[in-house]
């Protein structure tokens, strides 16, 4: 019998931690969640795994480019089988900056949901104190983990979830040419 899980990846923060691992990024994403489940069945056993990735994109009229290239990005995770969540994207008054709103909210949402909803594992790839009181709530019906590298500071993540995955073990499973380094 497998057990129901959902990895539940936090794009900004991943790129974070990512990058703190000299990786600019991971193509296809599809890579880190199939490593990632394969570093869980040899934890757990059998499981049946959904993939769900939260990000946003910004309006079309304020900069269509990068609109178009998020935009091809989320079909292009879709076509791979994974759950796309989109917040938005808006300007700080002050400085004109695009900010993501609205995108730990509904990993938050999800994680509670998932959990009252018969998963009995859901992982993480965050350390946002922000999601903290959703994966307090979660914990009440399932175990939740979270996906960490170790110097990254997430003392709140990390005293609250029931387990901590090292970053660097699911990267080390991942073959080498879907890892983007950074540029020098």
């Amino acid at each position: 019998m497998s057990i129901k899980t959902a990895i539940l990846v936090d794009e900004i923060n991943a790129i974070h931690q990512l990058h703190a691992m000299g990786i600019y990024g991971v193509r296809p994403w599809r890579a880190f969640f199939d490593a990632l489940s394969s570093v869980l069945r040899n934890e757990y056993g059998p499981i049946e795994c959904d993939y769900h990735f939260y990000g946003a994109v910004p309006p079309r009229e304020v900069d269509p480019v990068r609109y178009h290239d998020r935009t091809r990005f989320f079909k292009a995770l879709k076509r791979d089988g994974i759950y796309v969540h989109k917040g938005i994207c808006q300007s700080d008054p002050a400085t004109g900056v695009l900010q993501e709103k609205g995108v730990d909210v509904l990993l938050a949402l999800d994680l509670v949901e998932f959990a009252q909803n018969c998963y009995d594992l859901l992982f993480v790839f965050s350390g946002d104190a922000d999601l903290v009181p959703a994966v307090r709530r979660a914990r009440k019906r399932a175990k939740v983990a979270a996906i960490l590298l170790d110097k990254v500071p997430a003392r709140y993540m990390r005293e609250n979830v029931d387990s901590v995955i090292p970053l660097h073990l699911v990267i080390n499973v991942i073959d080498q040419s879907h890892l983007i380094p950074l540029p020098a």
